[in-house]
């Protein structure tokens, strides 16, 4: 989301200062590399997590390019109050540095608070809550004929996620092959940016591209197959999906409400509990204006 967010904005200040009439696309292949370190505490009812992810985007040749990358810790504070329920307290700090092709830099560094729960409310389904408040400051730096426009602008944000987690086998329905796993999802996401009125290095105030709020959120419904592996042994999965636009304040100039999800990958789960996991997963829009896809490398350890 945050990419996506990010190229749009991008593209509309690149067509107005440009008073372009091109045709505007969005594409970007990622690298994501999350790692995991958790610890069960001694009363065997709670553990700490710490998360550090990095993502290096190389963006599509098109109109408007970004390449750079994006880095994230988190550290969280998690309590199973029974079999059923999950709640987790954490905080995080994020780092964006991009390169506007040809044209300038985005940096922005932020902290914020996160909140989680989960429950399983039946034998065949559960439901995750994730919400997050994020304190940022915006460095945008384009050029402007022979100068660099410098603005600052303070860059905060709401997200809240939650979705519905199905878990069926072969014999809840007979046409889910033996020894896999049937997960339908049913997603949504929603995040609300707030951005400040500063003036830029020319004393021009302004806050956002389209005022000093942004909104933008997806609703999307995925069914992810998994086999079922004993530990040690390699586990493949598959996912196909659609994902949906409800609100987007940034689609001026780049039109793509609807997108085809699909993927896959392979797994491991040692008999210590550690897990690595090697996944692509493409985001592509119907329209064909805007195609996202991401090769994630993940490693979870518990210590």
């Amino acid at each position: 989301m945050q990419w996506r967010i990010g190229q749009a904005r991008t593209t509309i200040g690149k067509a107005k200062s440009a008073s372009s009439s091109a045709d505007y696309k969005d594409d970007t292949s990622d690298i994501v590399a999350p790692l995991t370190v958790q610890h069960m505490l001694s009363d065997g009812r709670s553990l700490l997590r710490f998360n550090v992810t990095g993502t290096l985007s190389n963006g599509g040749d098109n109109e408007v390019q970004l390449d750079g990358d994006i880095g994230r810790m988190d550290a969280q504070y998690i309590r199973f109050l029974d079999v059923n329920t999950m709640l987790s307290f954490g905080v995080f700090g994020e780092q964006t540095d991009l390169d506007i092709v040809d044209a300038g830099t985005i940096k922005r560094h932020g902290a914020g608070l996160r909140f989680d729960v989960i429950n399983k409310f039946s034998d065949h389904w559960g439901a995750t809550l994730r919400t997050e408040y994020s304190w940022g400051k915006q460095e945008l730096k384009v050029a402007a004929g022979p100068f660099i426009r410098t603005h600052k602008p303070g860059d905060d944000h709401f997200y809240l996620q939650s979705e519905l987690v199905g878990n069926y086998h072969n014999n809840d329905f007979d046409k889910i092959p033996e020894g896999w796993v049937l997960h339908p999802v049913l997603g949504m996401q929603f995040q609300r940016n707030f951005l400040e009125a500063t003036a830029d290095s020319f004393g021009t105030v302004s806050s956002g591209e389209v005022g000093s709020t942004e909104n933008y959120g997806t609703v999307w419904g995925h069914l992810r197959f998994e086999k079922e592996a004993r530990p040690n042994t390699l586990s493949p999965s598959v996912v196909i999906g659609i994902e949906q636009e409800y609100v987007n304040d940034l689609d001026e100039y780049v039109d793509e409400p609807t997108y085809a999800v699909f993927g896959g990958g392979i797994s491991i789960m040692q008999q210590s509990g550690n897990r690595y996991e090697l996944s692509y997963l493409r985001h592509q829009g119907l329209k064909q204006n805007r195609s996202i896809e991401a090769v994630v490398l993940t490693a979870t350890w518990n210590l």
